[in-house]
């Protein structure tokens, strides 16, 4: 899946945000940037209806500008339009990738509502963390995380994701784990 993922680059119009994912913070805990917190950086791509298409969210040590711009640019398709809280790590990225920057800030009653998906994504991803696999594994966290985008960004594709999913599945070599056991596992390898 995580293959599979980083093949893909986010286009057209995206939401972009940062969100923090762990348990509770514990002692004087912050809220937003400054949390104990992992910082995970989230886009999701939509369509001319406003409706999303595709999503990334990726784990990060911190979310300082270097950081941010590497996840930007692995992600994040050149010459498109982004939105924004207006953070500095965005507009330097946008700058970087010449794309046109749109700012709202959640303040301002007059800024259009443009969160509405992004936030919908962190939603979901953290209640399908906290669901699935109830919070636990700060180190298997990104793991999590690519699980989720993988289905979500599958979810368009209906009947038509087993015909999908059997390319990988067709070229993965069966491997022995044991000589003399009879059970194997599966290792996906690129037919290239």
């Amino acid at each position: 899946m995580i293959d599979r993922n980083a093949q893909y680059q986010l286009g057209g119009l995206v939401e972009l945000d940062d969100a923090y994912f762990g348990g509770v913070s514990h002692g004087a805990g912050k809220r937003g940037r400054g949390t104990d917190q992992d910082p995970v950086i989230v886009g999701v791509s939509l369509n001319a209806k406003g409706h999303p298409q595709y999503a990334f969210l990726e784990a990060v040590e911190s979310s300082k500008k270097e950081t941010v711009l590497d996840v930007l640019k692995r992600r994040v398709d050149q010459y498109e339009v982004w939105w924004s809280d207006g953070a500095d790590i965005y507009a330097a990225g946008a700058k970087a990738h010449q794309a046109d920057h749109r700012i709202t800030l959640s303040s301002d009653p007059e800024a259009p509502a443009v969160f509405h998906w992004v936030n919908t994504l962190i939603s979901l991803a953290k209640a399908y963390i906290d669901g699935t696999y109830h919070g636990r594994g700060r180190a298997r966290r990104q793991l999590y995380l690519e699980e989720f985008t993988y289905r979500f960004n599958r979810q368009h594709m209906g009947h038509g994701l087993p015909i999908a999913c059997s390319g990988p599945a067709s070229a993965a070599n069966r491997i022995r784990t044991r000589p003399n056991a009879g059970d194997c596992t599966l290792r996906y390898t690129s037919p290239d």
